[in-house]
This record gives structure tokens, sequence and C-alpha cells, in this order.
């Protein structure tokens, strides 16, 4: 039994100096057919590594959550009450436009009249 704890720690010792032991400039050999997947997943960790500290932001952001919902709430109230008021100003000014083609079309027949009343007057 003591042997093979002796094994075992001489072994842990190789694998711990093994460990330290930068890995720089070894390479791990990749079958050629996988080559295009390697360059799609090295594409990919380096676009993971630029978004990281989004990430990160993201998750730090997570407690604050309820009170960002509660002001995403307010918000969406006030802009229903906004989409609300300019619904009610839309119609109000369709109306408006209504009336002044009422009125637009109801001049000439005032004037018509008016010269009419005018001629009657004078003639009389």
């Amino acid at each position: 039994m003591n042997n093979h704890l002796e094994a075992v720690l001489k072994e842990k010792r190789s694998l711990r100096q093994r460990l330290l032991k930068p890995m720089c400039q070894e390479n791990l050999p990749i079958e050629a057919a996988y080559h295009r997947y390697m360059v799609q997943l090295l594409e990919l960790a380096v676009t993971f590594i630029e978004k990281l500290e989004t990430h990160l932001e993201t998750i730090r952001n997570i407690p604050h959550l309820n009170t960002n919902l509660k002001k995403m709430s307010k918000a969406l109230a006030k802009m229903d009450i906004l989409v609300t008021e300019t619904e009610e100003l839309a119609e109000n000014i369709l109306k408006w436009r209504e009336q002044q083609k009422e009125i637009s079309s109801c001049i000439p027949k005032i004037l018509a009249e008016e010269n009419y009343l005018q001629k009657y007057i004078i003639t009389t």
C-alpha cells in the first residue's frame, strides 16, 4: 500500500510540473477534414471573447432586473397615454378638417346670397 501511495505522489508531482509548464508552440494534431470547423470555432471564440465584457455586464445587471422592469413598465404606461392622446388629437384634426371643408363649401353660397341681396337692395 505504501508503494502505491508513493507512486501516486510521484505521478502527482510530474502532473503538477506538466501543468505549470507553458504549452506555447505545441501543436495539436487535427485531421484535415476538421480544419474548416476549427476556423469556425476560432472565429466563434474570438467573437465570444470580444463580447465577454458585455455578457459579464449583463450578468451583473441581473439583480437590477426587477427595477429595470418597473422602469420599463412605467415607460410603457406613459407611451400608452401618449398614443391615446395622439389618437384623440388626430381625430380632432380630422373633425376640424371636415368642418373647414364644410365652411369653405358654404362661402361661395354666402357670397352669392350677399351679391343677390346687394343687387336686390340697390334695385329697390
